[in-house]
């Protein structure tokens, strides 16, 4: 059997790749669509306004944003995310793997 450990892994994994890329996706659609040049922000706050990208730690007061990440920096960070949760996947994977060999044995 597959631990709950291995399970939420390849959970989590999964969920963080599927949101990155359909973030990836919506921004590439609004520019293609808008004909929004590669440097102008993409997404819409909650006022409609268009704006860069934010990157930070939102708890406490030790909480950390930086404000106005370039669209191309944002979508390099997310990417490299993307690739990091793969292969988080593929370990996971591994490990579910290992531990159905260790359970048939048994």
């Amino acid at each position: 059997m597959i631990s709950k450990e291995t399970s939420s892994m390849i959970w989590e994994a999964y969920r963080e790749i599927e949101v990155a890329e359909k973030l990836l996706s919506e921004m590439s659609k609004i520019r293609g669509r808008e004909h929004i040049p590669d440097d102008a922000p993409t997404l819409k706050d909650a006022f409609g306004r268009r704006e860069h990208l934010q990157l930070g730690i939102p708890s406490g007061e030790n909480c950390h944003r930086l404000y106005k990440v370039a669209p191309k920096l944002a979508e390099s960070v997310i990417r490299a995310h993307i690739a990091e949760k793969k292969e988080e996947l593929a370990s996971a994977n591994e490990r579910a793997r290992i531990e159905l060999d260790e359970a048939e044995r048994v």
